[in-house]
């Protein structure tokens, strides 16, 4: 890992107009060519990360777009927090910017600093409004963004994590519809869960357990249709994830779930 990946981790919770922060976020030049217009943008003393990059975007002057398609790296720095939960909250994120296809080239665990580095091709960089917006639907607090040439570098605390798309167990029975075939349950404190299927289905179930930090508690498939199930959830599991074993097609229609104490 770069030495550089953990040099921008000194910062400051707010930025002045004159504090280079602009000009690191927009370039140089650009920033040079537009000084006088943004001393109207930045009327104000200090203003938030999120503010900085949101008035950049609508007045058009936060430069996202290449000539042609490239290969883009992007940074980022999780403070605190679990790793692999920070990992599933980015991952999520960028799936719903619809970033399918990419990787991680890097990682870094030091202290209670967790750092990746991941790579895909694309026209553009990927919005940091819009990334920030979904990060903090799942629970993380953005610290900075700062840009190292081609390269930016985004700094989150989620010290709150969330599924995003989770629903509560309830002792009622509660219908879920999801297109993909993946059902994530939140659990309280019930003993087991009882799940029924459309009889037209061809559910092969797969349910994982994980506990409030994503660490895997137990897997139970089982390889052949089925409409109804009730099972035993292990202590501490505070989330539960319903799939098909073979292909989410199998499972879009919808499941009734009930907790059951």
């Amino acid at each position: 890992m770069r030495k550089l990946f953990f040099i921008f981790l000194i910062v400051t919770l707010s930025f002045s107009f004159d504090s280079s922060k602009i000009k690191n976020l927009m370039g140089k030049n650009q920033y040079n060519t537009y000084k006088k217009l943004l001393t109207k943008i930045f009327t104000q003393k200090n203003y938030d990360i999120y503010t900085i990059l949101s008035k950049l975007k609508n007045n058009g002057l936060l430069e996202l777009f290449f000539n042609k398609a490239k290969i883009v790296h992007t940074r980022f720095v999780f403070r605190g927090g679990e790793n692999i939960f920070n990992l599933k909250l980015l991952n999520d994120s960028l799936i719903g910017l619809g970033y399918y296809y990419f990787y991680i080239s890097q990682a870094d665990k030091r202290d209670d600093i967790y750092s990746i580095e991941i790579e895909f091709k694309s026209e553009h960089f990927i919005d940091p409004v819009s990334l920030i917006d979904e990060m903090r639907s799942r629970g993380c607090n953005i610290i900075d963004v700062n840009r190292d040439r081609d390269i930016f570098n985004y700094i989150f605390s989620c010290q709150n994590p969330k599924i995003k798309e989770s629903k509560l167990l309830e002792d009622k029975n509660r219908r879920y519809i999801n297109s993909k075939g993946v059902y994530w349950i939140e659990n309280s404190s019930f003993k087991k869960i009882f799940i029924k299927t459309k009889k037209i289905d061809y559910w092969h179930p797969s349910i994982w357990f994980y506990d409030d930090k994503l660490n895997l508690l137990n897997n139970i498939k089982v390889n052949k249709k089925t409409t109804k199930l009730t099972i035993k959830i292990p202590p501490y599991c505070k989330y539960i994830k319903i799939m098909d074993m073979y292909s989410g097609e199998n499972f879009k229609r919808g499941i009734i779930v009930k907790g059951l104490k």
